[in-house]
Parts: structure tokens; sequence; C-alpha cells
């Protein structure tokens, strides 16, 4: 259960994000449907680094959802990718 509001949530702010809401229009909708509000800092992390890592690779958008991933986790995958492709 607990998982799978986190997956609602993090759908939630993916979405806000995608549209431009502001923090208090996203705060409002998580209020709304019971989940936790976002902090101002946080919110910028979704706006400025989840929001273009989804619209850029729908695998990452998957990531983000239902794996919660952490931004580390993406630059470690990105590095990676970076350094297989030029050992190819």
């Amino acid at each position: 259960m607990l998982y799978q509001k986190s997956i609602d949530r993090n759908v939630v702010l993916l979405e806000c994000a995608n549209v431009s809401l502001s923090i208090e229009e996203t705060n409002r909708i998580l209020e709304d449907r019971a989940m936790k509000t976002i902090s101002e800092e946080d919110w910028r992390l979704w706006v400025d680094h989840y929001k273009p890592l989804a619209e850029t690779n729908q695998e990452y958008e998957k990531e983000i959802i239902y794996n919660d991933r952490s931004l580390v986790w993406f630059a470690r995958d990105l590095n990676r990718r970076y350094k297989k492709s030029i050992l190819s």
C-alpha cells in the first residue's frame, strides 16, 4: 500500500511539473488526494531535473515513477551510457 502511494504521488508530481503548475497548485492537488505536500527545494528538483529526464527518455520516466530513483542514480546511469558509447 505504501509503495502504491509513492507511485501515485510520483505520477501527480510529474504530471504537475509537465503542465508547469506552481508549487502552490501542486500542493493543493496533493492535499486534495491526501498525499504529502512537497517543499520548494524538492519541487525545483522535479521541475528542473526529473521533468526533463522524463521528457527525453521513456525508460527514465518509468524509473522516476515506479522506482523513485534519485538524481545520483540518473547521473551514474548517464555516465555509464556515455562511457559505453565511447568504447563502442
